[in-house]
């Protein structure tokens, strides 16, 4: 076994990490739009509203899937 992470862990880090960032600039551009007298687009607010939990649930499953990588790894070097 590698101990390279396998292609599905690294596409559930980018997605957990892109939703992440796109909720943290919906917020950003929430707020800028707020401050400009305008009112926001509602896919800005549902951006912002799941993009974090989103985000949270898949680096979970990320550090699940990292600690599986893991222990298999080290009961192969066992």
């Amino acid at each position: 076994m590698s101990s390279v992470p396998a292609p599905a862990s690294r596409a559930v880090l980018f997605l957990a990490v892109a939703s992440t960032a796109a909720a943290v600039v919906s917020v950003l551009l929430i707020l800028g739009i707020y401050f400009a007298g305008v009112t926001p687009h509602p896919a800005l607010f549902g951006t912002a509203l799941w993009g974090l939990p989103v985000g949270f649930v898949l680096l979970c499953g990320y550090v699940v899937l990292d600690m599986r990588r893991r222990r298999r790894l080290r009961a192969q070097i066992w």
